[in-house]
């Protein structure tokens, strides 16, 4: 199942706890609003709640998505070591 937006602003809320709300962070959020198709005449056509639900587990548990993430943090720190 999809995380919900309860469940994410828990886990906000417990990073905010552990980390302070000054924390700093980068974040991809995409909801139900964000999976549609496009029709010939650039309409938007949401998919139904559980479809889009479907959609959105799939792309969370995806490890190639957090795997590019890593590799762009690996790249920015090196990127932050040669110019200091």
């Amino acid at each position: 199942m999809a995380r919900t937006l309860q469940l994410l602003k828990e886990s906000v809320e417990r990073l905010i706890s552990e980390q302070g709300a000054d924390a700093p962070v980068a974040a991809f959020i995409f909801t139900q609003e964000d999976v549609f198709e496009m029709d010939e005449n650039l309409d938007q056509h949401h998919l139904p709640l559980d479809k889009a639900e479907q959609v959105l587990d799939e792309i969370d548990s995806l490890d190639y998505i957090y795997e590019q993430i890593f590799e762009c943090i690996d790249d920015q720190i090196t990127m932050l070591k040669v110019k200091s």
